[in-house]
């Protein structure tokens, strides 16, 4: 996964830089004793050295629990958002400089497959490092290892280099499958709990453009947003599950309606110091009228009954409550329908 450089991840670019010389090193090395073409296998070392910076680095976010591994993600929105499409471009050049450094396009094609099982695989048995399992990682990275191992074959074929006989790839190819692909398949049945991903896949242009424009509102101008899921969530109720890059939220489609606000700060309301319980309850209001008008009237208040001592204010409306909580600063920093 590339959310770590997205989190600007402090020691992502250390790791990367030491394992980039201690590959390439070893790679270089490789090459004179293999008579292997220098630069394509010390850019291959280089690459190898951004995959495991990028996929395995801790991102120092924590993570789950147990073990386990999403499935069933949709691949078109994996390739529409854009962690997932550096996600593909990550894995181009370890199949480019693999074909080229080695030229065995079968025996590449394998190994760039083994490599985004393995990665996701060790993700999903290590939650603690941050990072997640994911069926559409999986995806992503072999569509761009497969589509490097065939531009590879396009340069050597440019190039006038030889690509070893197919006959033999693919008994080379498939014995290396079994034997990676094996110890993956038990420890992805035996070890980590599956999730299955329902009623997921890509959000419309219409949707996009929603969550990107109540993203600003809600964060405010320049905020980004990395992806936009769509959920069916009940008979004629769709769902928006929007990801920024330091907070989420999530929408009812068609009305727009915001549904939950998970984590980040908005707008600060005032800066002329903590905020009274007054202040409070009008920044609860004016954020209410603007994202779920129909919850109105005298709400609940609790003093501090929010986490990390927020005021929370508990409004009822004809389909349930929602919970607004307000910061000292009047700036609202949670919010949730029930």
């Amino acid at each position: 996964m590339i959310s770590a450089i997205l989190n600007n991840n402090v020691v992502l670019v250390p790791a990367f830089l030491v394992l980039a010389v201690l590959l390439g090193a070893a790679a270089r090395s490789l090459a004179a004793r293999r008579g292997l073409p220098q630069w394509p296998t010390v850019l291959l070392g280089v690459a190898l050295a951004g995959e495991l910076a990028a996929t395995l680095c801790p991102t120092g976010n924590g993570g789950g629990q147990n073990p386990s591994c999403t499935w069933g993600a949709d691949l078109a929105f994996t390739l529409g958002a854009e962690q997932g499409r550096l996600n593909l471009l990550m894995y181009v050049p370890l199949g480019l400089f693999a074909v080229l450094a080695f030229g065995r396009p079968a025996v590449v094609a394998v190994s760039v497959l083994g490599l985004t099982a393995a990665t996701e695989t060790v993700q999903g048995l290590l939650p603690f490092i941050g990072r997640a399992c994911d069926s559409g990682d999986l995806a992503a990275n072999a569509l761009g290892g497969l589509a490097g191992v065939l531009l590879g074959c396009a340069v050597r074929l440019v190039q006038r280099r030889r690509i070893r006989p197919a006959g033999k790839e693919l008994a080379v190819g498939g014995a290396m499958a079994a034997a990676l692909g094996v110890p993956v398949l038990l420890l992805q049945s035996l070890v980590l709990e599956p999730t299955v991903a329902t009623g997921l896949s890509a959000a419309t242009g219409p949707q996009r453009e929603l969550a990107h424009r109540d993203a600003e509102l809600l964060f405010g101008p320049g905020s980004r947003v990395v992806a936009v899921q769509r959920h069916l969530g009940g008979p004629g109720v769709d769902q928006l599950f929007v990801t920024g890059e330091r907070q989420g939220f999530t929408l009812d489609w068609p009305s727009g309606l915001l549904r939950d606000l998970n984590g980040g700060f908005l707008p600060e309301e005032t800066d002329s110091g903590p905020a009274t319980d007054q202040q409070a309850r009008e920044a609860a209001d004016r954020f209410l009228a603007q994202w779920h008008p129909a919850a109105s009237g005298e709400p609940q208040f609790a003093p501090h009954g929010g986490q990390g001592g927020r005021r929370r204010f508990t409004y009822t409306y004809s389909g349930g409550t929602v919970h607004v909580d307000v910061d000292r600063n009047s700036r609202v920093v949670e919010f949730r329908r029930d």
